[in-house]
């Protein structure tokens, strides 16, 4: 398989909020905009890309908000967290170091979609030769 992109897609009621959290709080575009579906993407046109989109008869069960999560990297986790904060989005765990290589903290997008939002650190000695 040649895969040329990948694009989660969640099956939501709630696409307002998924766009103003996923445009106005963490900076995605606009890749697609219809009542019934709406694409995002981190950045100009091939950037990695989320997608919402309403229940409907062919994919009528709506994501019920549990076992979705997303890792983003960023520059400087400490300086996403406080940013995000400020905009009230909900911080479920608090920026720390991980023994496997990331300083990061969570977060929640309105669906209940886990973001761990991270930032690059040395790995501990043991996670050394897991990383590729």
């Amino acid at each position: 398989m040649n895969v040329q992109s990948i694009v989660p897609i969640f099956t939501t009621d709630r696409i307002r909020e998924a766009r103003e959290f996923w445009v106005d709080k963490l900076g995605f575009q606009v890749s697609f905009d219809h009542d019934h579906y709406l694409g995002l993407r981190a950045g100009a046109k091939g950037a990695p890309e989320i997608a919402f989109m309403r229940p409907d008869a062919e994919w009528p069960d709506a994501f019920d908000g549990r076992g979705a999560s997303f890792s983003i990297e960023v520059e400087d986790a400490d300086r996403e967290c406080e940013r995000l904060r400020a905009l009230g989005v909900p911080i479920v765990a608090e920026p720390k170091d991980q023994p496997w290589g990331s300083r990061g903290f969570v977060a929640l997008d309105p669906n209940g979609i886990v973001l761990f939002v991270s930032h690059p650190i040395p790995a501990a000695v043991e996670f050394q030769a897991c990383i590729r």
